[in-house]
């Protein structure tokens, strides 16, 4: 992690909650097969700050608190068998889902998860080895595992509006540009 130590932590210009890059590309990013779990409640998804209660089979959404069931798929998760999605070092991953199904006339979506106990998760662990990732990622539907809507990437800006007039039409000025960068589709 970074800093590493107090020096390079006291000559901090801006401070590292703001530090963010979301055009950033990613080497190694994790890819994983099947849609994300999302909370029924507020629609954010399963991730590795979400509390697990392995026994009852049950997640709780870090950002709402409610609790929500993990589907049979899930039926092999244990403290030393995780879905990549609920890896610590893994801030980020890429949900890249199977494309739906025909069947007779109607489409269908496979569930969410379908492929994890089916041994995905196998090939994905060894990964976790690898550097954290430090990105927002951005999944937008709602329901356990229903079918998730192609609207392009979310991006959220904070920033603290208590610092001085110069400062803020500084940062105003680089929002602006940052905003400019952005894909079409956003």
């Amino acid at each position: 992690s970074w800093p590493t130590t107090k020096s390079d932590c006291e000559s901090l210009v801006v401070p590292l909650s703001i530090m963010y890059t979301p055009l950033m590309q990613f080497s190694e990013l994790p890819t994983i097969p099947y849609d994300p779990l999302i909370c029924s409640r507020c629609g954010a998804v399963l991730n590795p700050y979400a509390r697990v209660d392995y026994q009852s089979r049950i997640w709780s959404c870090p950002f709402c608190f409610h609790k929500n069931l993990f589907p049979r798929s899930y039926s092999g998760i244990t403290e030393t068998n995780l879905p990549a999605e609920l890896f610590p070092t893994y801030s980020a991953v890429e949900y890249s889902p199977p494309p739906p199904r025909k069947s007779g006339s109607a489409t269908t979506t496979p569930t969410a998860a379908g492929s994890w106990s089916n041994g995905v998760n196998q090939g994905l662990r060894s990964m976790s080895s690898n550097s954290s990732f430090s990105s927002l990622a951005s999944t937008v539907g709602g329901g356990g595992g229903g079918v998730i809507s192609e609207l392009g990437p979310a991006f959220v800006f904070v920033v603290d509006a208590s610092m001085v007039e110069d400062e803020l039409r500084a940062v105003r000025s680089e929002l602006l540009f940052v905003i400019e960068q952005l894909p079409e589709n956003c």
